[in-house]
């Protein structure tokens, strides 16, 4: 039996830790960034002042891509999604993507040594937020099934 296409895009999901965002306000810039997904989001943190949040929080729009490479172009395979920024504050939400966030990227915790940590000391350490990429619409291209074969999906929400 053949695997769904949104079932497809959930192992990509799971399997990748760099999410591409990409802007275009005032001119095209994108930037990599380690993320968590919880339920229909992509969290992580950056810099208030950094090229990508400042552009997607200014013109109300992203976009994000997950894709696994390969040598041979039929092993393409990924997510292209348009959506919004939107910044996390302090709270359940936070905390929950936080403690994902260090469950998926342990070496986190040797900044802190032996200290506790919460959302505000690893703000602060990092001199980031958090925010959160929603996406509207959400494409799973697989480059087995043909070139240029992709279709519109809905994400699982876990």
């Amino acid at each position: 039996m053949k695997a769904a296409p949104a079932d497809l895009a959930n192992g990509l999901i799971e399997a990748r830790r760099t999410l591409v965002l990409a802007t275009a306000d005032p001119g095209p810039w994108s930037a990599p960034v380690y993320y968590v997904y919880r339920k229909g989001r992509f969290y992580f943190f950056s810099s208030p002042r950094s090229r990508h949040v400042v552009a997607a929080m200014a013109s109300g729009r992203c976009a994000g891509s997950i894709f696994r490479d390969g040598d041979d172009w039929r092993e393409i395979e990924g997510l292209q999604m348009e959506g919004r920024l939107e910044r996390v504050r302090a709270g359940t939400e936070a905390a929950r993507a936080l403690g994902d966030y260090v469950k998926k990227f342990p070496t986190v915790r040797d900044f802190f040594a032996e200290e506790t940590f919460d959302f505000g000391r690893f703000t602060e350490h990092f001199r980031t937020r958090l925010y959160a990429f929603v996406p509207e619409r959400v494409f799973y291209l697989n480059n087995r099934a043909g070139i240029g074969k992709r279709g519109e999906i809905r994400l699982p929400w876990h």
